[in-house]
């Protein structure tokens, strides 16, 4: 059953690459880990594809930032008084050049579980779509087995499911990537993230939570829900009642 989130594009299947280690823990147990947004910051170090240190930013830039000092504004009386007292600093040199511009929220944190999404625009058509599976994507897992989920809703139920269990809720849905450029982003959330991770179409189920740690969760067998594919060898066909789809790789 494909799942709705009130937009053109429906998601059809998901598709999750699963550590060979926990592969079968992952289908027959459906043992889940989600990790944290500072686990993801920091583990860019080792793998910058699962990794990002833009992880959970709130306002980012990549370049065109200026820095300069003044003594700090000891009172003020009103806004008005503030922003002339700013405005009248004896402010230093600036120092320009500066890239890789971030903040983050320092009482924010949560857990994040991804996966690819299959969406699909076309029903009742009678037309084939296709799905082309990046080459990057594919290529940046290739120490993994990936998992087809051909049933959204359920496995969603599941997780929120699992994740109550443990006395935590969930809010799911794709992410919305951005440009890193001189232009200031904020405003941004665990549902954002730089542009260049694009390819990986992300689906994110996040509990948030300031004092979040790895959680393990186990939700039940996946087995009536998912298929193994082996994306690097094999094209697979998704066909109902609503959708005619082709999943195959790049090249």
């Amino acid at each position: 059953m494909k799942l709705k989130l009130g937009s053109d594009n429906d998601i059809i299947a998901f598709i999750k690459a699963v550590d060979k280690e926990y592969f079968d823990r992952f289908v027959n147990d459906g043992q889940v880990c989600l990790n944290t947004t500072k686990w993801f910051r920091e583990y860019e170090r080792n793998d910058p594809n699962i990794g990002d240190a833009y992880e959970g930013v709130i306002i980012a830039c990549g370049k065109g930032i200026t820095l300069s000092s003044a003594n700090s504004i000891e009172s003020y009386t009103s806004v008005e008084d503030l922003k002339n007292k700013i405005d009248e600093a004896s402010w230093s040199e600036s120092i320009s050049g500066i890239t890789d511009f971030k903040i983050y929220s320092s009482d924010y944190n949560a857990n994040i579980f991804s996966l690819y999404a299959i969406t699909s625009s076309l029903y009742d058509t009678c037309q084939v779509e296709e799905h082309i599976l990046p080459d990057k994507f594919i290529s940046e897992f290739s120490n993994h087995r990936f998992v087809l989920i051909v049933n959204p809703s359920i496995f969603i139920s599941k997780m929120k499911d699992g994740m109550a269990k443990i006395g935590k809720s969930m809010k799911y849905g794709m992410v919305a990537y951005y440009k890193l450029d001189e232009n200031l982003k904020d405003n941004l959330s665990p549902f954002n993230k730089q542009d260049r991770y694009l390819y990986q179409k992300e689906f994110r189920l996040i509990s948030e939570g300031k004092n979040a740690v790895k959680q393990v969760i186990n939700i039940g067998s996946l087995n009536e829900i998912c298929f193994e594919i082996d994306p690097t060898k094999f094209m697979y066909r998704i066909k109902n009642d609503e959708v005619d789809l082709i999943i195959r790789p790049e090249n």
